[in-house]
């Protein structure tokens, strides 16, 4: 196998043993949220090696879950996200589950004649998908669970503020989402309900009361917000390290730039590294003033401005040389650079940074099972 100058290695047993912590929060269902590749780091290869832990996955469309049916998942595949009509008929060939967010399309899916397996979603306050707890709406979720052709299985709903400090949101969406189900038997009674992502799983107490959560990032040893890792400790850990490669060792003067706009200007002699990474490796550029690497152990300020392929960063001093592996995520001898690092140094979240990562960074998986 030919080996690649950039590599994000993702340690699977890793994966696995903070799937056991967080499954030490409830004792209902687990669904492992593999949407977007698995949030960048291989949503086939890690739903093939976590699946006898989960009772089933969530992914955001039908192409994410056709693919793990394809590569032998069997377990529930819930499509979170909108499906386009043309691919309707995919849901029942390849056993799928859907969300259902609207009556419009209930209608539709129950006139395709053969049976579809839903999970209503209610909106509670995040205001992107589902039926609202309003007279109209729960009639229409009434009807819907007397067609024909749709079976629910499931009521979920989604929290936007679980991950803070202040818990009043999160309690009033709870309560909305408990008031329709009140209003629901007895169609909620029977099917699975749940509420809880990752940072509800951690910091709330809802488990007793529904019967699943839903589990992403924290799965891959990153928590959902600083908040949640400064008040709940747990042992998860982070799950991959991005790497690339010295390509070119060189000394610049006084008075020289280095890359494209000549932000940064040399002010002494200086040893320079150029690192085979760049942005459209999914290393962004608004890295480029404030960041650094680690060589050998050792941090190398990155120099100017981050290119689509390659970076310059600053290895005065250091006993540094051509083909030194470099890391951007994970650990080098004593230090290390975190995810959350990375996001703040790149004024995002650790879930972009993760999902930025492009198809052209080779995966490396170890401890597979």
């Amino acid at each position: 196998m030919k080996t690649d100058a950039n590599i994000l290695i993702v340690d699977l047993k890793k994966i696995r043993n903070n799937i056991k912590i967080l499954k030490e929060y409830t004792d209902k269902k687990f669904y492992a949220v593999v949407k977007a590749n698995a949030y960048g780091l291989g949503a086939k290869k890690i739903a093939s090696n976590i699946e006898s832990l989960v009772d089933g996955f969530c992914v955001a469309t039908i192409n994410e879950a056709i693919e793990l049916r394809q590569d032998g998942i069997s377990k529930e595949i819930l499509i979170l996200g909108y499906i386009c009509p043309e691919n309707y008929p995919d849901i029942y060939k390849y056993g799928l589950s859907l969300t259902i967010y609207n009556y419009q399309i209930a209608e539709e899916l129950n006139r395709l004649g053969y049976p579809i397996k839903g999970h209503i979603k209610i909106e509670t306050g995040h205001n992107r998908l589902g039926f609202q707890n309003t007279e109209d709406h729960i009639e229409e979720i009434i009807k819907i669970s007397k067609m024909k052709n749709i079976d629910l299985i499931g009521v979920f709903t989604h929290l936007s503020t679980a991950d803070e400090e202040n818990k009043r949101y999160t309690i009033q969406q709870e309560a909305i989402f408990s008031d329709v189900l009140r209003k629901l038997r007895p169609i909620s009674d029977h099917v699975v309900k749940h509420i809880s992502n990752d940072a509800a799983a951690i910091a709330y107490d809802f488990t007793g009361k529904y019967d699943a959560i839903r589990s992403g990032i924290s799965m891959y040893g990153v928590y959902p917000s600083a908040y949640i890792k400064d008040s709940y400790k747990m042992n998860i850990e982070e799950s991959f390290q991005l790497k690339s490669r010295v390509s070119n060792i060189k000394y610049i003067e006084k008075g020289e730039g280095v890359s494209y706009g000549r932000e940064f200007v040399s002010n002494r002699h200086m040893k320079v590294a150029t690192v085979s990474m760049g942005y459209a490796d999914g290393y962004h550029r608004l890295i480029s003033k404030q960041g650094y690497v680690l060589i050998n152990g050792q941090k190398a300020k990155i120099l100017g401005r981050i290119t689509m392929d390659q970076m310059m960063v600053d290895v005065t001093g250091l006993d540094v040389k051509i083909h030194d592996k470099v890391v951007l995520i994970g650990k080098s001898g004593s230090l290390e650079i975190s995810v959350d690092q990375v996001a703040e140094w790149a004024q995002t979240i650790s879930y972009e940074v993760m999902t930025s990562i492009s198809a052209r960074v080779k995966r490396l998986y170890i401890n597979e099972e």
